[in-house]
Parts: structure tokens; sequence; C-alpha cells
């Protein structure tokens, strides 16, 4: 199959470990889903963890990676966020590309993978591709000799931006949605977060 000429992309950043907001989160992107067409990314601009929060601590920034992965993210930007141990482990058990300087993820996204998509931070300019997609945060949505910049969102917020790849890429809408106070939370994501705490209370007893 080829890739779909229109690419739709859902966004998040800065979550600094608030996983008791990501069942919550992951219910307002399924309502996001007529935005949704095939072959749609799932992304994360980074800041996923803080060392501050206990569980990023313990876990060496793996908590929140791991619970966006079960919420079926494709792609994550983990730089400044894992050393290169814990991106080994993480890369073991999850699915999404975990992107950083050194490893960007090319569009795969079953049954079709397209070489000429690619997600990295802080690209190069190269003619071979038809779009890259930069994840460090930006100030604003813009495309740029074929690299896609995204705007900041908080962690409360869900960034959609459509791709027309039909020719020269060119962006056909960008919008932010706030999460609404009454979204109900997502009963598989609260038990994600639940295993995702006990694994890390289990990590803080062995240290004691």
């Amino acid at each position: 199959m080829e890739t779909p000429l229109n690419l739709t992309i859902l966004y998040t950043s800065n979550i600094r470990g608030d996983i008791h907001m990501l069942p919550r989160l992951y219910t307002f992107i399924q309502t996001l889903k007529p935005y949704q067409r095939q072959g749609t990314l799932i992304l994360d601009l980074g800041r996923s963890c803080d060392s501050d929060v206990w569980h990023c601590g313990i876990t060496r920034g793996r908590s929140t990676l791991i619970v966006l992965d079960g919420m079926g993210y494709h792609g994550a930007n983990v730089d400044g966020v894992l050393d290169p141990i814990s991106r080994t482990k993480v890369d073991e058990v999850v699915t999404m590309g975990l992107v950083d300087r050194a490893h960007p993820w090319t569009y795969h996204i079953p049954p079709v993978t397209d070489n000429s998509l690619v997600v990295g931070i802080q690209p190069v300019v190269d003619e071979t591709l038809r779009l890259q997609i930069d994840l460090t945060p930006d100030q604003q949505t813009t495309i740029q000799h074929g690299v896609l910049r995204l705007a900041d969102v908080n962690a409360r917020q869900v960034g959609v931006v459509t791709i027309d790849l039909d020719g020269m890429a060119e962006i056909t809408s960008t919008t932010v949605h706030d999460l609404p106070p009454n979204t109900p939370p997502n009963p598989t994501i609260v038990a994600s977060v639940e295993f995702v705490e006990s694994e890390a209370r289990y990590f803080q007893k062995k240290q004691n």
C-alpha cells in the first residue's frame, strides 16, 4: 500500500510525568478520531518526564514513555529524557519510535512503510525526502524546505495538523484542542498507569 496523500498528525508535549492525566488524555484523543484517517501519526514533542517527579526519577525517565506506548503513540522525543542505558531498556519493551538526535524514526504504520517520511530532531535539509517532522517544539507550526516544525503545546492540549503530500508538502489545517476538564479516564490506561507505578515502587524498594 502507498502512503496516504493526506497525513494527519496528533501531538502532545510537556507532560512532565503527570501520568494520572494520561487516561483522560487518551479518551480525549479518541474523541478526535473524526480528524484521523488511515496512517494518522500520534507524536510527543518531549519533556515527557521530569526528574523531580518520583516515578520519573526512579525509572530514569522511562515511566511516562511506557504509558504513551500503550496509548498508541508512534514516536516520542526522548532527547534529554532518556540516557543511553534507559533508552536501550525502553526500546526493548515499546513499539513506538524513541527519537533523539542520533535516532530518527521512519514512517511505519503497518502495512505501510515509507522511507521518504522521517521523524527526527533538528533534521537537515534532504531533497530526497517528501517530509521530515521535527520533534523539537517550536513557536509556530510551519513547513520550510520539506521540514515540518510543530508549535509547542501544554500538557493538557492536543495539537492536530493535516498535511497535503500530493506534490510539495503543504499544511492544510492546524488546530490546538484543550483537554475538557470533565473527560472520563480510560480504564485500560488507568491500569497501565497503575502497573508503571507499581514497577517504580518495586525499583524504589530495591534501591533502599
